[in-house]
């Protein structure tokens, strides 16, 4: 597959068809995304995660939950064909068909799997901040998370099940929402994570 950068040109576009929001279960949420979303739909953190989020088997991520024999995503209203929480929606859903092949240098490929037929030539750059800079606002935080859970699972095999627990509520629960600097907010928390798995390991 061809790499794209931001000023390639490539053609792209969406006709609400809803083919994107179907079979997933696979979209995953950072902190900073959980706290976005959480502050958008007027829940707490918690009520949020409980509601509309399942974690995986990792015990440190979380995903949006999908319903259903399609396995839509839950926040994809059917009536409207749109999503519920768009302008706030996670990485994921933002870069959609394009993959990363290298988030910190802006390397992407297309995967192929939108089905659109209405297809415009458009630069990955305005496409990825089409909606509200999404690209631009989760970017750091998208990098920042990556290399933590790279580094948690390095250090698996040291980790106790009850500190495993008590990483994901430092991760995802501790955080204010009216303090807007959640990326602050997420790196401060991986610091007091990192102190808990490195005691771990020095333990084992």
């Amino acid at each position: 597959m061809d790499i794209l950068t931001m000023k390639t040109k490539e053609k792209l576009g969406c006709n609400l068809c809803d083919r994107c929001c179907e079979y997933r279960g696979d979209i995953k949420l950072t902190p900073v995304n959980v706290c976005r979303i959480s502050k958008y739909l007027k829940l707490t953190i918690k009520e949020f995660l409980d509601r509309y989020t399942e974690k995986l088997e990792n015990g440190v991520e979380v995903v949006i939950k999908a319903t259903g024999d399609r396995k839509v995503c839950v926040f994809y209203n059917d009536r409207t064909k749109k999503c519920e929480i768009n302008e706030v929606k996670p990485m994921q859903c933002i870069m959609f068909p394009l993959v990363p092949e290298n988030l910190k240098r802006d390397y992407f490929y297309n995967s192929g799997e939108c089905k659109c037929i209405e297809l415009k030539e458009i630069k990955v750059y305005d496409w990825l901040n089409s909606n509200n800079k999404g690209y631009n606002k989760n970017k750091k935080a998208s990098i920042e998370w990556i290399e933590f859970i790279e580094w948690v699972d390095l250090k698996r095999e040291c980790l106790l099940k009850e500190d495993l627990d008590n990483i994901y509520k430092i991760m995802f629960e501790r955080y204010n929402l009216r303090n807007f600097n959640y990326l602050a907010q997420m790196r401060r928390n991986m610091k007091e994570a990192r102190k808990i798995i490195l005691k771990d390991c020095i333990n084992s």
